[in-house]
């Protein structure tokens, strides 16, 4: 038996995990595990689909800063995050082994796109925090996935799933097994795909949000940096009026007719304004993905007291989504280029060249170039090897082996100009000049990749030859000029992984026996290995890294009351306790020898950090009378530092940053001002950022109350189920920047260890480390309401959800005043309502579903400074929300089962929610719309 939160071999009453069955999986017509988690009201959907392309999201693309993850790495991936902590804080099992985390992420979370969900048998969560048995990531809850084994005969399952918003999908599956005497195998193969969605249809068809923010013009997205057909010239300019104190904006750009041919003179160029705008809004959304999966479980019964079992995944994820350019591309053409007719510095007095921005919409719409795009592959592995011997009905030896990986790898092609214009001092003439490439910054395929672009666009931008020289103003594809092509290259390759393996020894038994019943126990130990490799943990680390644990376990169940002792108020008790030592240790870079940079041979300076505790659990299962059940549990949490907290390749690392209106040091007096702009001045101090050897670990202390009431007699039928939850998490680790958000300026710059002053007053630098606030804490209560009512004509079983969020706070120290991101869009809501109301007659089912979400703010532009948002008037309220599902299923014969889905039936559409470059909050609305599929499965 596989069981959630507990390593007892038959469990722990005092935890009532939440259980989703294949049944219950296809009553709600998901058609994938991130659907299915997306329709759990404790979860927050943060990581998945579009979201993950947010600048400030958990997994932003990369933008320049290392720490930041590529659009490759991002691509595909899709995580679970109970109670809003973060998806680091989900753990997630399968066959309650653990898993690999996502490619080269830090965190550890699991990507649910590796987990098929034609193999799951059922699904159990639980909430109460699970650290002292599972170890360090099981603070938020844990969601144990339970695969399908033991099976004899054979299935087929098709399913066709149409989205009105363009997001199709179609899965085939095969299920079979084959069972003898002492044993049993079986196979799930599985294989789906899906289209992206199609932008215009989900209601994304501009780049101008002025109107939804007030008319503010700074959100017109739209620029010239769009580019046009023919290319345009920024000469847009702003000014600032001291005595008015206005910003006079003049907005403007130089181009040529349409249809102009030939070699142009300055004389030809024409002007224009915010007119000439390109409105860029990509046809289609997210990727194309095609999934493939196995899922092999194999038993053998090697004695009758010696058993064998295996089981194995195998998952392939591909994934391809168009990069239809946002930006144009922006060419800087010599002086003395055939199609420049502007001498240098015309524009500019430290450029040389001219500078257009170029949109190749003739070239695309005829399909004569292709779109960017990037795409990766990504490969998800697990086996699990167990033995167990059966010393007698209670008492049992297992033995478990663990390993897993997952890889991704992957290719960004695309527009790109990577040539500057130079002056060369040693000719009098001009050169082409790229930074990253002449100071070596770039390695391996990618440097060739960049080194032949730069080759080819070089003589493209600075020849007068008019076959060769790159024409930014032709009007059509078929214009004058040489190729577009060597502005199209491979801009980035991506190899990424992480890495598991897990030893495991248990013993489980009876203790001995009470008169309410036997005192079971389980004793063990683990070892645990896991690595990640990524583009962006070598920034810090410079080489792929990993982490070892070594634990020790114990849980018991005592029985106090029950069985032959019960009395009044007593007719139960239950009393479990847990306690788990795990000792991290890590191996990393802080710094290189002579602070030789390491991108320039620096050798590695190494480190070590060892991190130890021990967290116990304490749960009690009370049956107070026959109809009442209250489970209470207590336990604690701890989790080691990541790696890019401890560490850092390059030791000490420093750049100037403002202090601005110093309250405690006034720059003016002293004459000492940097720089002085009337209502804001201020100086530049170095900002050191280093890695810090005091970081403690983060620890958490979780309390979970349930109360249960199923009555007897004339209410039958009824379940009630109450259940509060809290969790403190202390030690939290963080950055500089979080205490910005979490502490007044004056408060925050009075803070000697970040921001040390010299004998004046004066800051003298900025301390950038990651370091241990306060920390959090989140807190619930779920009210879940069901009835099963039969009749002659069928059974009808209503059930409603409530879930109020109480909490979801931070802060920065103990007396700090705590941050609450309740009710905001990167917050959790203030509460979730889900109704169902199936029906069963015969060989016929039915299955309603409503999911309502309240109004919340939208803080996705805004800035909260110790709670007070800077702009108030662009936190807008986005409305309330409320979509249905529905299901029907039909056996039609023994053998053939029909199943109909459509959620969003209404089609409803989302509220208007400016999030980055799209109307729609991703992270709450399924964007795919209103879906219709139907499904058919044939066993035999």
């Amino acid at each position: 038996m596989l069981v959630t939160g507990s390593r007892l071999q038959f469990g722990n009453v005092t935890s009532k995990p939440t259980v989703i069955t294949a049944e219950d999986i296809q009553k709600r017509g998901v058609s994938s595990v991130t659907e299915l988690i997306r329709t759990l009201p404790q979860n927050l959907a943060t990581i998945g689909g579009l979201a993950n392309n947010r600048f400030n999201g958990p997994l932003a693309p990369a933008d320049g800063s290392a720490s930041n993850m590529s659009s490759i790495g991002a691509l595909g991936v899709s995580a679970a995050n109970l109670g809003g902590m973060g998806a680091g804080r989900t753990l997630i099992l399968i066959n309650g082994r653990r898993m690999a985390g996502a490619a080269g992420i830090e965190d550890g979370f699991v990507n649910l796109n590796g987990i098929p969900l034609s193999a799951i048998e059922r699904v159990e969560i639980t909430t109460d925090g699970a650290s002292a048995v599972y170890g360090a990531d099981a603070m938020g809850g844990v969601i144990n996935f339970i695969l399908k084994s033991g099976y004899s005969g054979s299935s087929v399952t098709v399913q066709h799933e149409d989205s009105n918003n363009g997001a199709d999908f179609s899965r085939l599956s095969v299920y079979t097994g084959y069972g003898w005497k002492s044993g049993n195998v079986s196979v799930v193969l599985d294989y789906s795909e899906r289209d992206p969605v199609v932008n215009a249809k989900t209601g994304y068809v501009t780049n101008n949000y002025a109107p939804y923010f007030n008319g503010d013009s700074t959100y017109d997205r739209r620029s010239f940096a769009s580019g046009a057909q023919p290319g345009l010239i920024d000469i847009s300019e702003s000014s600032y009026n001291w005595e008015t104190g206005e910003e006079i904006n003049y907005i403007g750009a130089l181009t040529l007719p349409a249809g102009f041919e030939g070699r142009p003179e300055m004389s030809d160029f024409v002007e224009v304004g915010e007119e000439a705008y390109r409105d860029f809004v990509p046809r289609l959304g997210g990727p194309k993905s095609e999934n493939s999966s196995i899922v092999v479980n194999f038993e053998q019964n090697i004695t009758d007291k010696l058993q064998f079992t295996a089981d194995a995944l195998f998952t392939r994820n591909k994934n391809t989504q168009n990069q239809l350019e946002a930006s144009a591309i922006l060419v800087n053409m010599a002086p003395g280029q055939y199609y420049n007719p502007f001498p240098e510095y015309y524009f500019s007095s430290w450029d040389p060249g001219t500078v257009a921005y170029y949109y190749p919409g003739s070239e695309l719409a005829n399909g004569d170039i292709s779109y960017g795009y990037s795409e990766n592959t990504t490969d998800n592995w697990s086996v699990n090897l167990g033995l167990t011997y059966q010393f007698d009905k209670e008492t049992r030896l297992d033995l478990a082996y663990t390993t897993s990986r997952t890889t991704n790898k992957g290719n960004r092609y695309g527009y790109e100009s990577v040539v500057s214009i130079s002056t060369d001092y040693n000719t009098g003439g001009w050169s082409c000049y790229n930074f990253m490439i002449q100071n070596n910054r770039y390695q391996g395929e990618q440097a060739t990749a960049y080194q032949n672009a730069f080759d080819a666009q070089c003589e493209v931008l600075t020849s007068a030859d008019p076959d060769i020289a790159f024409n930014p103003w032709r009007t059509g594809a078929d214009g004058a000029g040489g190729s577009i092509d060597p502005f199209f290259f491979g801009q980035e390759s991506e190899s990424r992984g992480s890495r598991l393996e897990n030893f495991e020894i248990r013993l489980n038994g009876a203790l001995t026996e009470l008169p309410a019943g036997k005192v079971y126990y389980v004793i063990g130990g683990e070892y645990n290995d896991d690595g990640v490799d990524s583009r962006e943990v070598r920034a810090s680390t410079g080489e792929r890294v990993n982490k070892t644990r070594e634990a020790l376990f114990a849980e018991m169940s005592i029985p106090v009351f029950g069985k032959d002792l019960h009395y009044p108020g007593f007719e139960a008790l239950t009393l479990s306790i847990a306690a788990r030592r795990d000792s991290y240790s890590t191996d990393g870079a802080i710094g290189t020898v002579d602070d030789v940079p390491y991108d320039q041979g620096g050798q590695i300076i190494y480190g070590e950090n060892t991190f130890s505790r021990t967290t116990p659990s304490i749960g009690i299962k009370w049956t107070p009378v026959e109809d009442i059940t209250l489970r209470a549990r207590w336990s604690e949490g701890f989790q080691a530092p990541e790696y890019t907290s401890l560490f850092n390749v390059n030791g000490t690392d420093s750049y100037n940053t403002s202090v601005t209106n110093d309250p405690y040091y006034d720059c003016r007096e002293f004459n000492s001002c940097d720089f002085d702009w009337g209502s804001s001045y201020g100086y530049y101090v170095p900002r050191i950022t280093t890695p810090n050897p005091d970081l403690k670990p983060q620890t958490s202390k979780q309390q979970s109350y349930t109360l249960s009431w199923n009555p007897s007699g004339v209410l039958s039928g009824l379940t009630v189920d109450v259940t509060y939850n809290n969790t403190k998490i202390e030690n939290e680790i963080a950055t500089l920047d979080t205490l910005n958000t979490l502490l007044p300026f004056e408060e925050l710059v009075s803070l000697e260890a970040f921001y040390p002053r010299d004998e004046d007053g004066k800051v003298a630098q900025a301390m950038n480390r990651t370091f241990n606030i306060s920390g959090s804490e989140y807190e619930s209560i779920m009210y879940t309401v069901g009835y099963y009512v039969y009749t002659s004509f069928g059974s009808f079983e209503p059930r409603l959800t409530y879930l109020d969020n109480r909490k979801s706070e931070r802060k920065a120290f103990a007396d700090s005043t705590p941050i609450s991101s309740l009710g905001f869009l990167q917050g959790v809501d203030d509460y979730k309502i889900t109704g169902q109301l199936t029906y069963n007659y015969q060989d016929f089912s039915a299955s309603l579903f409503g999911y309502y979400m309240p109004d919340y703010i939208n803080d996705y532009i805004v800035r909260r400074y110790a709670g007070v948002i800077s702009n108030p008037d662009y936190a807008i309220e986005a409305g309330a929300y409320m979509t249905f599902d529905l299901t029907a299923s039909y056996q039609v014969t023994n053998q053939l089962q029909v199943t109909f889905a459509g959620r969003n039936i209404f089609d409803r559409e989302p509220p208007l929610v400016v999030v980055g470059s799209l109307p729609y909050d991703d992270g709450r609305y399924n964007v795919e719309g209103r879906t219709l599929s139907l499904q058919l499965q044939y066993e035999f």
